[in-house]
Parts: C-alpha cells; sequence; structure tokens
C-alpha cells in the first residue's frame, strides 16, 4: 500500500472540503448582512425617519373591557342641590341626560390651557365634578372640555362622559354642558395588552406618523367600542399626542388604529 500516496490524498480532499466550507460560510455571512441592512429595526427606522418619543409608559400589562350607561338626572335631584352644589346656577335637564347650566356670576378663568379656577369650581359646584379630568380648549367655539375618568384613566372622545364649558368675549365662564357615565363596571377578566411602542409600529406602518413627528405624550385610557342608546362597551386604548396637538388613539387589545373624525382631533392644551 502506498501510504504516502493516500497520505496527500487525503490532505488534498481536507483542503478542497475546508475551501468549500469557507465558501458557504461567506455566503451566509453576507446574506444575513445583506437582509440586516435591508430590514432594520423599528428603532432604526423611526431614527431614520427623526421619529421621536419620550419615555413610555410601563406599568400597564393587562386590563379589561368596561360596560356602563348614561345617567338619568332627574329633576328631584336638581331640586335637592340646587341651594348646596349647584347653587348660583339656573338648570335645565334636557332627555334626562343632558345638564345644562348657566352661571348668575361669570367665572374669570386663565386665558391658556387648564385653567385652575376650574378645577375648584368642579369639584365644589358640579355633579360628580371630580369624575372629570381636562382634555383640552376650542378656541373657535370658546369651550373648554372635560371627559369622565375611570380609575384616573380617561374615557377618551366620550360624550356622555363630557363637561364643556362655554366662555364670553372677556374669557368668563357663563354655562356648562353635562353628561355622566354611571355604573362603570367590569365586563371580562384580565387580558393582556399590547405595549406602546408595539402600538407605534402600527402608526408607523400605516402612514400616521410621517418624518420628523414628535410624540409629545403616551397615556392610557379607554374608547367606547360598542355604543347603544341605553348602554355602552368600552376597550382599553392608547392615546398618542403628536407636535401640533393631533391625537391618535390605537386599541389596546386588538392593535388596530381607531378612526377619529377631522374636527374630533382640533383640540389645543
Amino acid at each position: 500500500m502506498d501510504w504516502s500516496r493516500i497520505k496527500t490524498i487525503f490532505i488534498l480532499s481536507f483542503f478542497v472540503l475546508n475551501i468549500y466550507l469557507m465558501n458557504e460560510f461567506l455566503k451566509i455571512r453576507t446574506a444575513t448582512k445583506y437582509e440586516y441592512a435591508t430590514n432594520p429595526s423599528l428603532e432604526n427606522r423611526l431614527k431614520a425617519d427623526e421619529i421621536s418619543y419620550n419615555d413610555l409608559p410601563k406599568n400597564f400589562e393587562k386590563d379589561k373591557y368596561l360596560s356602563t350607561v348614561p345617567r338619568v338626572f332627574s329633576e328631584e335631584e336638581v331640586e335637592m342641590l340646587i341651594d348646596t352644589t349647584l347653587s348660583g346656577q339656573t338648570i335645565t335637564i334636557r332627555n334626562n341626560q343632558n345638564i345644562e347650566s348657566k352661571l348668575d356670576t361669570p367665572l374669570k378663568v386663565s386665558s391658556k390651557g387648564q385653567p385652575p379656577e376650574l378645577d375648584a369650581f368642579l369639584k365644589g359646584s358640579v355633579i360628580n365634578g371630580d369624575q372629570y379630568r381636562y382634555w383640552g380648549r376650542d378656541e373657535n367655539e370658546k369651550s373648554i372640555t372635560y371627559y369622565q375618568q375611570y380609575q384616573e384613566k380617561l374615557l377618551y372622545k366620550n360624550p356622555s362622559g363630557q363637561i364643556t364649558f362655554y366662555l364670553n368675549s372677556d374669557n368668563e365662564v357663563v354655562s356648562y354642558k353635562q353628561t355622566l357615565l354611571d355604573k362603570i363596571e367590569e365586563l371580562s377578566e384580565d387580558e393582556r395588552i399590547i405595549q406602546p411602542i408595539k402600538a407605534i409600529e402600527t402608526l408607523y406602518e400605516n402612514g400616521y406618523l410621517p418624518y420628523g413627528t414628535k410624540i409629545e405624550r403616551v397615556e392610557f385610557g379607554y374608547y367606547t367600542l360598542v355604543r347603544l342608546t341605553s348602554s355602552q362597551v368600552l376597550t382599553p386604548a392608547w392615546r398618542f399626542v403628536l407636535n401640533g396637538g393631533e391625537n391618535l388613539f390605537v386599541n389596546a387589545f386588538e392593535g388596530q388604529v381607531i378612526q377619529l373624525k377631522d374636527e374630533e382631533n382640533n383640540w389645543s392644551e
């Protein structure tokens, strides 16, 4: 047996095998680099489009659907409060669910942002006024709107849980309209919600975050999923406030963007 020849054959075989393996390795490495370059992370894509956001909420992982019904106001209830909570006001009840108030003495408020004068008025002079939180001003209609909240989470854009104050030309509140949601109950077991970064990805992928967008605020609340005359079902939702004041909402269970009418987005804070 020619051992020297066999040894040479083995050496050549391993040499060829090494060349083949090195070639395959380089192919895989090149493909990986190309894939990374053509499919960058969300963070890199947002950075490339100069889309920025501040710290995102981290303390929301699970939540529930809620059910609620509009509060029915009675003449007897108002009559009992007219000398206490509702003193200095002329109250009219519309359709059993809407309170309209005219103030005997206009209330001067700050000209911009959230007027602290209204916080005191809400707590002392409005039925269940401590259940509402400031939403924004409408400079065209000269109005200031508050929405009801549940466990410190706002019920977004809910006309059945809303107070709107109306101002005169001297920046004084002269009247307000109120609706109130009642019997807010948890309708389901805890379910996992999507995290805000995933909701941002949904907005980005669907073209809601153009180049240069700054997400100024992210918060968690509820949006009306089903609205009937006598009841509502609310779903958890993420709210994103963009530079310029636009509000965007994403269903925190299903992940889809919640569509709003244009006029519902034009608010200043």
